[in-house]
């Protein structure tokens, strides 16, 4: 029976290079390759891809130190074996077993992944990672720490625009970070020059501010050896580029075949020159580390050794369907903190600053990357202007690149699992940043666990103008500043979504998203960033709503997941619910301010906040007690995320309705005009959710 062993990879010291350990674990890469593959095709997993022709990659790993941190891609399979020693977790993987440790059995084989071990969590998505390495690079750098990121991929992921984010992120910051292009060619079925980049690669990094180094990838020790040199470099003078000529000995994938697209010659060419275990092999021996005969020797002892743990992985449990919610969501683990200071009336935008403010108070390490919140005025709306006059190291001003913004926040938040926080101007720009979105919110369920990245992304959301739109007309926005945003967040698995509607609610809400492993994207709807509290058709304060702007000073928080409830009118009896949040609940408090004075009625609001997930029992109660809702929404008329909460309610209370369930939405145009007259045409207003309420009250 095998023995597995745990290796401490602890401490900042470059480890002494035992390049026959190094060779050792090249050959147990190559070993278990092989196994696995042939184990697909004996039908016993259902997808393997291959890693031979990329062991040498073992030899830079080697000369890192452990605390360095590693972004692999999918055929780096020496390079786990070189950082872990553990040959059990690439087996596990393959088979599934809950023991796995790189996503215990919930992803594919070779998504490497390790916090214990500094190997950030691996995506399909070629270079999907580079954002986040760049994130990691950056905490780095603003720690002094003296650690590195080794960021790896293949030839096809310098073509992608998360490879990009990196490399500009790097050379315009000087990032500890060593970009490793393991070139062997190919492109899943193409060829890679010629579709992937024009002209010389290493000379287009060079041209960009990095330091850039082309050599044969296929002998580990010339790669320990100048990974070496460049990791010096990266940690004194910033970004080094090393693009390593390689050969892939296997197809793409299990799922295709070889000599479909590659000539036989080709590949048996490659083989006989491009082989990493016969040329470092050929290296020892001549160093006088290895004789003749002893590659095969080890090749022999790797496989027996494997076989060993083949058997006892075979008898390790499977994950099992109970299983498929855990690790989902990461919410605070910390009580509530009530408000103890003395209340100030302020905007919503005061409310921001000053949970900023008292974020980085308790957590200097805390900052706001994104355009121009470093400026004077803290951004185009003044949101870090506080920051910036108290603590002006933590608010940066970052390129105009919106995934870069999120990548160097996510990256920095997945060193300590600290909340960082990305500020996108407008979320209409958020789409450049989606897939390291997406990405981000699966990383605590794809790791079951072992990693969480509690990033925090505020961002301008909905139209602008001065408080609600029946106040104030229209904003002017247009197409590229007005979209409220919500359903591209609230599909996404994994990800919090929050929208406060007042100023207590923003500062609270905000403070509570940075004590959350979970990443959060914080809704800021310009129409409420100055408003007022707002008034009923005679002009009067709605009461239950006017404190909610007068903010306590100091540390206090608001949970996540919780709706808010506001009764409106005197009446004992609840006419009807309305289910909102944003600008439209003031749309709504004024509707039903305006209705419940006519008819001596009372409304409940849910004030959501939290938008997903959502707060399914203060919706259920408060239908329960009324009958009637109208769900509201700024969204406009078309796939969104009220209907999602229009269509729950139907399913969940259609018995309990004594009316149909109501929903009110923007049009179906794109949001949203410019011209005032179309603009104020868009959106719904008071007016809108008076009528729906008019009809509850006179049933």
């Amino acid at each position: 029976m095998a023995t597995e062993t745990n290796t401490s990879s602890a401490g900042t010291q470059t480890l002494a290079f035992d390049p026959l350990d190094t060779f050792k674990q090249m050959v147990m890469a190559r070993t278990i390759n092989e196994t696995l593959k042939a184990r697909k095709t004996q039908g016993r997993f259902p997808f393997y891809i291959g890693a031979g022709g990329h062991e040498a990659l073992a030899g830079g790993v080697a000369a890192l130190r452990a605390d360095d941190w590693l972004a692999f891609y999918y055929r780096d399979l020496a390079g786990w074996l070189q950082r872990t020693h553990d040959p059990f977790g690439p087996i596990r993987a393959a088979y599934s077993r809950t023991t796995d440790p790189m996503t215990a059995g919930r992803n594919m084989p070779e998504h490497f992944s390790s916090r214990h071990f500094h190997i950030m969590p691996t995506f399909s998505e070629v270079s999907g990672l580079a954002p986040f390495a760049a994130g990691a690079a950056y905490a780095f750098k603003r720690n002094q720490s003296g650690q590195v990121v080794m960021f790896c991929t293949g030839d096809g992921g310098v073509a992608t625009n998360d490879f990009n984010v990196l490399y500009r992120a790097a050379t315009i910051h000087k990032l500890p970070v060593i970009m490793v292009v393991e070139n062997n060619g190919w492109a899943i079925t193409t060829p890679t020059e010629g579709h992937q980049w024009g002209g010389n690669l290493t000379e287009w990094a060079r041209a960009g501010g990095a330091h850039a180094v082309e050599m044969d990838g296929t002998d580990a020790l010339a790669v320990h050896d100048a990974v070496t040199e460049l990791a010096a470099r990266a940690r004194t003078d910033g970004p080094v580029f090393l693009h390593l000529r390689m050969g892939l000995l296997d197809p793409h994938s299990s799922s295709t075949d070889i000599y479909a697209y590659r000539d036989r010659s080709e590949v048996a060419q490659t083989k006989q020159t491009r082989d990493p275990i016969a040329n470092t092999g050929h290296h020892l021996i001549q160093m006088g580390l290895l004789k003749d005969g002893d590659i095969e020797r080890l090749l022999g002892e790797a496989k027996d050794h494997l076989n060993e743990i083949e058997d006892q992985v075979l008898t390790e449990p499977e994950p099992t369907g109970e299983r498929l919610l855990h690790n989902l969501y990461a919410w605070p683990t910390e009580p509530t903190v009530e408000p103890t200071g003395t209340t100030t009336p302020m905007n919503m935008l005061a409310a921001i600053n000053d949970a900023l403010v008292e974020i980085v108070k308790r957590d200097p390490g805390f900052f706001v990357y994104g355009q121009d919140v470093g400026s004077p005025r803290g951004g185009v709306f003044g949101a870090t202007q506080a920051l910036v006059t108290n603590y002006p190291n933590s608010a940066i001003s970052s390129p105009l690149n919106e995934q870069l913004i999120f990548g160097i926040a996510a990256g920095a938040s997945l060193v300590d699992n600290r909340a960082r926080c990305g500020e996108i101007q407008f979320v209409d720009y958020h789409q450049s940043m989606a897939q390291s979105l997406r990405l981000a919110a699966r990383i605590l369920y794809q790791s079951n666990g072992d990693w969480t990245c509690p990033v925090v992304i505020r961002t301008k959301a909905g139209s602008g103008g001065g408080g609600p739109i029946s106040d104030s007309g229209a904003g002017g926005g247009a197409f590229g500043h007005s979209h409220s945003g919500e359903y591209w967040f609230t599909s996404t698995p994994g990800l919090i979504t929050l929208c406060p509607s007042t100023p207590y609610d923003a500062k609270g809400l905000l403070i509570e998203a940075s004590r959350t492993q979970s990443p959060v994207v914080y809704l800021e709807r310009g129409r409420l960033y100055r408003s007022d509290p707002p008034k009923d058709a005679s002009g009067n304060l709605i009461a239950p709503l006017a404190d909610l702007w007068n903010v306590p000073s100091g540390y206090y928080t608001v949970p996540m997941q919780s709706a808010r409830r506001i009764r409106i009118g005197t009446s004992p009896f609840v006419t009807g619910v309305i289910v909102t949040w944003g600008t439209m609940m003031l749309e709504s408090a004024i509707a039903a301010a305006n209705v419940a004075a006519r008819h001596g009625s009372a409304f409940d609001i849910v004030d959501l906040r939290t938008l997903f997930p959502f707060d399914e029992a203060t919706i259920s109660a408060a239908i329960q007690e009324a009958n009637r809702v109208v769900v509201v929404t700024e969204e406009g008329d078309h796939t969104n995320f009220g209907r999602h909460i229009h269509s729950w309610i139907v399913e969940h209370h259609f018995e309990d309705l004594d009316q149909p369930a109501a929903f009110i939405r923007a049009k179906g145009v794109p949001a949203a005009p410019y011209f005032g007259a179309e603009e104020e045409v868009f959106y719904p207003t008071a007016k809108d959710v008076e009528a729906v309420l008019e009809r509850f009250a006179t049933a």
